[in-house]
């Protein structure tokens, strides 16, 4: 019996990668004729399922949950709004989140049927599935909704795919694993491995391990700075990762991170750091919610964008998780959203800068990366749970 192992955790799990791929190679070019790339796709994440991951039984039956609950709405549910389905199918989000806050015993056997690895992301790919096609006459096969929901390099943290997207590479498949791709895969592969394996773990293993809290300010601002750029590189590195093996498989994974501590403003941020998650949050609950109290007529325009940004990070905070930290690292990146909304508003307005004025436009910029690099680590320290 293999032990388990979660994606890209241990030698292990990039053992079974590099054998998958193998395997994809060798039926491109074997058996192709016969076995059409999606089953091959889905072979290779069922073999990981049954092989590697620490509930396979649990995860097929979530993906079961949410088919289920994709063909009843597409045939029963055929009201615009979207509130409802959106909080059915967030259920075993909810349900997995409330038990890491109310007092359970670790070891029961509730516990350990509702915590699932990658859970959140699931969800939050087979909601965009349902909004992208809810007007669609488009069958969706159960083999397309599996490959889909248990794509192996991105099923723990992502990056968050569109199913549209998705398909279309599964649908040309075969013909997606050229040599230019291929070496998209072993740059990326690269970038990933020092990114996670040697940066990450350099600032982690020499200097977060021997910061010693003694309440003081230095310990405070070193374990804040520091953390950030670890959380970084371990998270871009990761996402790098996804990328490379899902290019290896002919699968054209969105990017996460792009140099985000060049980002001028939070806008900006979110389009740099974890931008998969940023695009979700922005076509999925920023702009629905703005709808609403446009069409509502509630507030001016300045308010209701406002207030949508300000709802749609406290998702943010509340989808990490229901502890105090969680909700609100999320408010703050929400705060400074709408402090940035309404500046830009105000010199939109007055057809000037009404902070820097006719300052260079050089020394602007580097004012805006230090307040945004210094915000976003406040907010990320609040969120490593350090603090309280």
């Amino acid at each position: 019996m293999l032990p388990n192992s979660l994606p890209f955790s241990s030698a292990l799990f990039f053992q079974y990668m590099f054998a998958c791929i193998a395997f994809v190679i060798i039926t491109k070019y074997v058996l192709s004729k016969f076995i059409p790339y999606r089953i091959t796709l889905a072979i290779a994440s069922i073999a990981y399922l049954v092989l590697l991951f620490p509930k396979p039984f649990h995860l097929i039956g979530l993906i079961l949950f949410l088919y289920s609950i994709i063909l009843l709405l597409r045939k029963y549910y055929k009201k615009d709004n979207i509130i409802f389905p959106m909080l059915l199918l967030s259920l075993p989000i909810f349900v997995m989140k409330t038990t890491n806050v109310i007092p359970i015993n670790p070891s029961s056997d509730l516990l350990k049927i509702i915590r699932i690895a990658g859970l959140s992301y699931m969800v939050f790919k087979v909601i965009s599935l349902y909004i992208d096609t809810r007007r669609d006459d488009t069958k969706i096969s159960f083999i397309d909704f599996f490959n889909y929901t248990a794509f192996v390099p991105t099923l723990l943290i992502g990056p968050l795919d569109r199913y549209k997207r998705f398909k279309t590479d599964t649908e040309n498949g075969y013909k997606n694993m050229t040599l230019e791709m291929g070496n998209k895969a072993i740059n990326n592969l690269i970038l990933g491995l020092l990114f996670k394996f040697i940066f990450a773990e350099a600032i982690r293993r020499l200097i977060l391990v021997y910061l010693v809290d003694d309440g003081s300010i230095v310990y405070h601002l070193s374990y804040m700075y520091t953390y950030l750029f670890y959380l970084f590189f371990d998270f871009a590195g990761y996402s790098l990762l996804a990328i490379s093996f899902g290019n290896f498989m002919g699968i054209d994974v969105p990017i996460n991170f792009d140099k985000p501590f060049t980002a001028l403003n939070p806008k900006e941020f979110w389009k740099k750091w974890h931008k998969s998650l940023g695009d979700w949050l922005n076509d999925y609950f920023f702009k629905p919610i703005f709808k609403y109290f446009t069409t509502k007529r509630i507030g001016t325009s300045i308010q209701r964008q406002n207030a949508a940004l300000f709802l749609t990070f406290t998702l943010m905070g509340f989808w990490n998780g229901f502890k105090l930290h969680y909700i609100i690292s999320g408010l703050l990146f929400g705060i400074y959203s709408m402090i940035h909304n309404y500046y830009f508003y105000k010199c939109k307005k007055n057809k000037k800068d009404v902070i820097f004025g006719n300052l260079n436009p050089n020394i602007v910029k580097a004012i805006s990366i230090f307040l945004m690099v210094n915000s976003v680590a406040f907010a990320i320290y609040i969120f490593s749970g350090k603090l309280f």
